[in-house]
């Protein structure tokens, strides 16, 4: 039997095996390669003027808010600084997601909480020029089903033409696969300042592995401070972080 050939019955006991374990392997929406540039510039809590860049080759996703979450209560801190960039930019609204742990009020995770969480989210779409929405959570175990909870009802409220994305620790991409049935177009794996897992996850891309899970094959997230080292996949968003202000000189970074 040719390699890739799949008898009837193989196709059958396939599917079956993939319902018995509930292994739903969501994938990268094809269409956000029609909506926004492939080069997108992360533009973080603090000034930036990104009016140089050419808004035919990038994007920007800017920290638009961090939610604070701690006992019942939902603390908004929306951005404080200035951000300005050319007319016509893709601009992608992100949503910092912090819990205060050490505090020991952990979150209550309430309904209440979800909706007001949901709320503050879509209303960063008032936002100028806002296109697409983008959440940034590094969701530890004990706080995955709120995150599932939310991803999907504010899914189900946003308009069908605007994209969700969410950041990813690249551990989850690599075999971590909790969020395979989240609602969302794609997942952006953060391939940098990744702790203990660091050398481990630079080795298996240098070997050159793909991100375990689907919704991680789309883009990438690099740092322009500490670059990856490893050949990317080819026809991706690359995603651009700095720890400081964009500045023109930076994009040669970009075109490496």
């Amino acid at each position: 039997m040719p390699r890739n050939t799949l008898t009837p019955a193989l196709v059958s006991a396939s599917l079956l095996a993939a319902l018995l374990c509930g292994c739903t392997k969501n994938q990268v929406n094809p269409d956000l390669s029609n909506k926004m540039p492939s080069k997108i510039i992360w533009a973080w809590e603090r000034p930036e003027d990104l009016r140089f860049l050419d808004a035919k080759e990038y994007a920007v996703a800017f920290l638009a808010q961090t939610i604070f979450l701690e006992g019942d209560s939902v603390v908004p801190k929306h951005r404080q600084q200035p951000l300005d960039v050319t007319p016509g930019t893709y601009i992608i609204a992100v949503t910092r997601i912090e819990t205060n742990k050490a505090s020991g009020k952990h979150p209550a995770f309430s309904e209440g909480q979800q909706r007001r969480v949901v709320l503050l989210i879509k209303s960063t779409l008032d936002l100028p020029d806002v296109k697409a929405i983008q959440i940034d959570f590094d969701a530890v175990v004990s706080e995955r089903g709120f995150y599932r909870s939310m991803i999907k009802d504010l899914k189900s409220q946003l308009p069908a033409d605007v994209p969700l994305t969410m950041t990813s620790l690249a551990s989850w991409c690599t075999g971590d696969a909790w969020f395979n049935e989240f609602s969302v177009d794609e997942a952006v794996p953060m391939a940098f300042q990744m702790g203990t897992d660091e050398e481990k996850i630079k080795t298996f891309l240098r070997n050159g592995n793909d991100w375990n899970e689907p919704l991680c094959r789309g883009s990438y997230g690099i740092s322009v401070d500490d670059p990856l080292g490893v050949q990317l996949k080819p026809g991706r968003r690359i995603y651009y972080f700095k720890n400081s202000p964009w500045g023109k000189e930076d994009l040669k970074k970009t075109h490496d």
